[in-house]
């Protein structure tokens, strides 16, 4: 929320930089040079925010294609794909009821990261 005062705006605005600053070297320091795009770390940050998510619901709320999606997925993932290094932050499970999707939840060192990063759950 804003002030009157125009030099508290800039303190809460520096704050607040700060931390965003301090979120992405936390994210940067678990993956490697392949998987630092924001996507990733956007796609990772909304998963924290509704784990476990559906692959459908997670393209729905960030509107990417699916076939984007899932290259993020994977290489975010244990399973990853190519040369990319997995980073195994998240996992992804085959629904029982309905194997054409997907669950996804955070791995115990997603877990880890998601509280370096933002603190804590949601």
């Amino acid at each position: 929320m804003l002030n009157a005062d125009p030099l508290s705006n800039i303190n809460i605005f520096g704050v607040v930089m700060n931390r965003m600053e301090n979120q992405i070297q936390e994210f940067l320091g678990v993956l490697d040079s392949t998987q630092t795009s924001i996507n990733h770390m956007l796609v990772f940050s909304i998963i924290c925010q509704n784990q476990p998510i559906t692959s459908a619901d997670l393209s729905e709320k960030i509107g990417m294609k699916k076939s984007t999606l899932n290259r993020l997925l994977h290489s975010l993932s244990s399973n990853s794909r190519g040369q990319v290094k997995a980073a195994e932050l998240i996992e992804i499970e085959m629904m029982q009821d309905d194997r054409r999707h997907r669950s996804i939840s955070l791995t115990p060192k997603g877990e880890s990261l998601m509280k370096k990063m933002f603190g804590g759950k949601k």
